[in-house]
């Protein structure tokens, strides 16, 4: 061979180690004994086409963002304004517009839709997020680190709405992961490797299992610790099915690019998920032992720590069912160096196909795992279903037709009301109007409702003021009396009661002010 040949071809050598290794340079088609001038013009056709599917996925992902986005500000206007039903189901009418918009926004800067040009994929994040949740669900039943308020009072909407929340948790992981890859934080990041042994999955097993035991024996003392513990218990066999899919893989390559991604993705859709929750109407209330003080929303400082861990949970969860075929592999196919990389990287190893035959079985028992977690979460996790008119302490058929036909149709509606203007609206009685607007303001405090209200008022708690002077252990034994549930009463959510009714009657002019 020629020497100018073997030069010219020493040159064009692909590096196998490279994250990313570019193509031969054109100048090798005129390498004698190379391609000739036509495999040129294909790559010139190839790199038009390419440009034209890019513009197109930009077009539609502008469309998407734009819809998204133009969605999520109907959402939020109406939700402070009290509309109805976007106020009780504001998270959910606000994190599919985000969803849209996180998408479109990477088509937009791509040219490739990530969940809206995969929608097969994108099915199968959207279904296993709902169990996945549903296993933290299952864990608060014993630590009962938060609990639920102002939930649909009907089982069919109460339990369609939880699972279409639930089912945003993986697809906002995985763009907000996209994202971080996208604006290439952490490019580059690397420490040295290390061979992964059976050890150190030893290691991860026994770690993951004390986790789990020790947050469920003694919850108040080492809740933290089911945040990672999935990771733990999980990453062994996904390293061992597909390690470029594994974060134990990513450190034996000694690259921290993925981890880090994630967690910071998992910091940034935590405080949407906990912003999306204060204004929502059906909402969760946190009561984590010694924090119950020290919030941003409703989530304790300290407890945002825990988002970034989660999604790591997240990635390993589904890349573990990706892993036994059940669901649709495409999240990542290794730790990329940079988003370009990414989309250039080869599809994941064969051996995490779905598989047709053990997918449907696994669909159907997470079903029924969804819905033994939500049995068990309405009895000791719901604690007040949206207060309604009809069931507020004290009122009558006939009053409540008068409401009705006053517009004020809606418990919270009533306790945003001044009791002049609903006697005047209403033709009440002053002193009927101003009980009933301490009744629904009662209802309507801090995810109290109206079965709670109830028992406070047939025991003479009747206002938000009379609230704030009851004694803990009063209001306490007054709810138990009424409820058979197990958890009805419990101190910690009593404590938030009466930090609220202090705070209503402090604020307020007066306490008849505060109480109607």
């Amino acid at each position: 061979m020629p020497r100018a040949v073997k030069l010219a071809r020493a040159r064009d050598v692909v590096n196998p180690n490279a994250p990313f290794s570019p193509p031969p340079p054109a100048s090798y088609a005129a390498v004698p004994g190379g391609a000739g001038g036509s495999s040129g013009e294909a790559g010139t056709r190839s790199d038009e086409g390419a440009g034209t599917e890019r513009g197109t996925g930009r077009r539609r992902g502008a469309l998407e963002a734009g819809l998204g986005a133009a969605a999520l500000f109907v959402a939020i206007l109406l939700a402070a304004r009290g509309a109805q039903p976007l106020r009780d189901w504001f998270f959910q009418f606000a994190w599919y517009p985000t969803l849209l918009l996180l998408d479109g926004g990477l088509a937009l800067r791509t040219g490739s839709a990530l969940l809206a040009g995969r929608p097969r994929f994108a099915l199968s994040l959207w279904f296993w997020s709902g169990p996945t949740w549903y296993l933290f669900e299952l864990l608060n039943l014993r630590m009962a680190d938060w609990y639920y308020v102002f939930v649909p009072a009907a089982l069919p909407p109460r339990w369609a709405g939880t699972f279409a929340a639930f089912a945003t948790v993986l697809p906002a992981i995985y763009l907000a992961q996209r994202w971080m890859d996208e604006v290439g934080l952490a490019r580059g990041w690397s420490r040295p490797r290390f061979r992964v042994r059976r050890r150190h999955y030893a290691v991860c097993l026994l770690l993951g299992a004390a986790f789990v035991l020790l947050a469920v024996r003694w919850p108040d003392a080492f809740f933290p610790l089911i945040w990672g513990a999935s990771t733990l218990l999980l990453e062994p066999f996904n390293h061992a099915r597909d390690p470029g899919s594994s974060l134990l893989g990513d450190l034996a390559r000694g690259s921290w690019t993925r981890i880090v991604r994630l967690l910071a993705g998992g910091a940034g859709i935590g405080l949407l998920w906990e912003g999306y929750n204060r204004l929502a109407g059906a909402r969760w209330i946190y009561t984590v032992p010694g924090l119950e003080r020290l919030k941003l929303f409703e989530m304790p400082l300290p407890g945002f720590l825990g988002f970034p861990v989660f999604a790591l949970d997240c990635f390993v969860i589904y890349h573990a069912l990706a892993n036994l075929g059940v669901a649709v592999p495409g999240w990542s196919a290794g730790p990329p160096d940079s988003a370009a990389a990414e989309r250039q990287a080869a599809p994941e190893r064969p051996a995490t196909r779905l598989r047709l035959g053990r997918a449907p079985v696994a669909v159907v028992l997470a079903l029924l795992f969804c819905a033994a977690v939500q049995v068990g979460l309405d009895r000791w996790t719901v604690d007040s279903s949206a207060p309604r008119l009809a069931d507020l302490p004290g009122a009558s058929p006939a009053e409540i037709r008068h409401l009705e036909a006053a517009g004020l149709g809606g418990a919270r509606a009533l306790a945003e009301t001044d009791s002049a203007a609903v006697s005047r609206r209403a033709g009440l009685p002053p002193g009927r109007a101003g009980a009933l607007v301490r009744a629904a303001r009662l209802a309507s405090l801090r995810g109290i409702g109206t079965r709670n209200a109830a028992a406070l008022w047939r025991g003479g708690v009747r206002g938000v003021c009379a609230l704030a002077r009851t004694p803990q252990e009063r209001v306490t034994a007054l709810v138990r009396s009424e409820r058979e549930d197990p958890r009805a009463g419990r101190p910690a959510r009593v404590r938030v009661w009466l930090r609220a009714a202090r705070r209503a009657c402090g604020e307020a002019r007066s306490p008849a002010r505060a109480d109607g």
